[in-house]
């Protein structure tokens, strides 16, 4: 079996580091190290060769220290050529001698902000995609969102982007070092080891950057470590030569007794590109540098490595244990500090008898009250469950669970709803009252055509025309809810379904307002009943 198929066989949530090979897998004009200091030292307006600047400053610090292997001289190479550019740009700037876009001297002066660290910023700030790539990018996508953790040295924000345009909780990012010094979830995390070009301070390039980062390097690495030893690792967009992605692998080999080794080795998997080469060829490497033994994946087919990341499915996204575990933490530990919480459910030693009880059964954790506690759907299962009629939530608890949500919260709900139904039900009168309040606020389509947002009042009489336009998401689906007397039914239904199947897809427990909108107008037109 693979390491990939052992991953999705465990059912474990990766961790992920992600490297410039990415970014320039992607996007246009995207540079690696080498690549982004000559960028830059054409910005200097020196007359010397790149090359031969280069050449000249490789050969001072093999003078230094002739016992530095190839990458190790490479990367010490790149830290002082930042180094001098730093010097050389931030000197023209002070001289005004160059201009910076969106940066004057009193910024520079007020913020302390470095110009050559402004200069990284305005360029990693915006980029463009390669069309070619844009088909691959929807599965990097959905991989990403299947990560319990990521990690990355590049500037761009093409990652948090990415994963906020199709998670509806998004990513809590770090930028620099913060993260390592605070109390975080460990899940749903992005951390910029190397800074953000939304932040130019913290962008990490010149020697003295380095030394600063690595004067941390201890409390980093044993974050870090704590986080690898309970999750399989993968690194992305690195080469096995780069100096971060060995130092991070020697740090966490470092630490791990030989049978932890043997044991982990298979949950280790770097990637790495192949031009052309359609095949996964996966092998086990064994670094005596490294002092690790860890699996090594040769490909061009980044899609089917995303591919297979994204079948691991733990029921929720880790952007949603993110979200109940920061609830759950507000609600036991600082409601406790304050004396508040009423009772404790289970005891430690409670606890302990529980877990040798329950082996490999699966159990439900549910939140209430001290006198009931009800098998309620989330909205996702609520909504997949209605909408792919699939019937598999009784009557009771569907009239309970719509009782239990705001009533101006839009859902379908007119095949379980009517006056009888109300009536006939075992609710509470108050739960009764609210379901008949919905019936009254939201059973009337022509109510709810009125409320739509005027920016979204476009006339369309075909679903593929607005598709056509690219509408940002929420705006497409205000447009077909407006037009949705002029649309082919069957062609919204199956663009609705679509639509709750991705954020199933994604672990999501929450659907937007104006996708909400057009549910329950489709609900409305489908089921409408005369005697509702």
């Amino acid at each position: 079996m693979s390491a990939l198929d052992e991953l999705i066989k465990n059912n474990e949530f990766p961790i992920v580091f992600i490297g410039s090979g990415l970014s320039m897998r992607y996007l246009k004009n995207s540079p690696n190290w080498r690549g982004l200091l000559e960028d830059l030292w054409s910005l200097t307006k020196e007359k010397s060769d790149f090359y031969a600047f280069l050449n000249r400053t490789r050969s001072d610090i093999e003078k230094e220290n002739k016992n530095l292997k190839q990458p190790e001289l490479d990367y010490l190479t790149n830290i002082r050529v930042g180094t001098i550019l730093e010097e050389k740009i931030n000197e023209l700037f002070y001289h005004e001698k160059i201009n910076i876009d969106d940066f004057s001297q009193r910024e520079a002066f007020e913020k302390k902000i470095s110009p050559f660290k402004k200069v990284l910023s305005n360029k990693f700030l915006k980029y463009e995609f390669k069309e070619e790539m844009l088909d691959e990018f929807e599965y990097f996508k959905k991989m990403l969102i299947k990560t319990q953790i990521i990690l990355t040295t590049n500037y761009d924000t093409l990652i948090e982007d990415a994963y906020n345009s199709i998670s509806s909780y998004g990513i809590k990012t770090y930028i620099g070092q913060k993260g390592f010094f605070e109390q975080t979830i460990g899940y749903a995390e992005l951390y910029k080891l190397h800074g953000c070009a939304t932040e130019p301070r913290s962008l990490i390039i010149t020697e003295d950057d380095y030394k600063q980062f690595d004067k941390n390097s201890v409390l980093i690495s044993a974050k870090i470590i704590s986080q690898l030893l309970h999750s399989p690792i993968v690194f992305l967009g690195y080469s096995l030569t780069d100096q971060n992605i060995r130092k991070i692998i020697k740090d966490f080999s470092s630490s791990l007794s030989d049978e932890e080794l043997i044991r982990l080795e298979s949950k280790i998997i770097v990637v790495e590109r192949e031009e052309g080469l359609d095949k996964i060829i996966e092998e086990t490497m064994n670094d005596s540098d490294l002092n690790c033994r860890f699996t090594h994946i040769r490909t061009d087919n980044f899609r089917e490595i995303y591919n297979k990341l994204a079948q691991i499915n733990q029921g929720v996204a880790p952007s949603e244990v993110r979200k109940y575990q920061h609830i759950i933490k507000k609600l036991i530990i600082e409601r406790g500090k304050e004396g508040t919480l009423k009772s404790l459910l289970v005891s430690p030693r409670q606890l302990d008898e529980l877990e040798q009880k329950i082996n490999n059964e699966k159990l439900i954790v549910a939140l209430g009250d001290n006198t009931y506690i009800f098998a309620m759907p989330d909205v996702i299962t609520y909504v997949y469950d209605y909408i792919f009629e699939k019937n598999e939530l009784n009557t009771d608890i569907v009239l309970r669970f719509l009782a239990s949500q705001t009533t101006k919260s839009r859902l379908p709900f007119l095949r379980y709803v009517t006056n009888e139904t109300i009536s006939n039900s075992n609710l509470h009168p108050h739960e009764k009252e609210k379901l008949r309040q919905r019936l009254e606020n939201h059973g009337d389509i022509s109510k709810q055509k009125e409320m739509i947002n005027k920016w979204y009042q476009i006339k369309f009489d075909n679903l593929e025309d607005i598709l056509k336009e690219k509408y940002p998401q929420e705006r497409e689906y205000g447009v077909i809810a407006y037009n949705i007397d002029n649309l082919d039914f069957s062609a919204v239904e199956n663009y609705i379904k679509r639509a709750v199947e991705r954020l199933k897809e994604n672990g999501e427990a929450k659907i937007s307002s104006e996708l909400r909108r057009l549910i329950l107008l489709y609900d409305l037109k489908k089921n409408k009943r005369d005697n509702a």
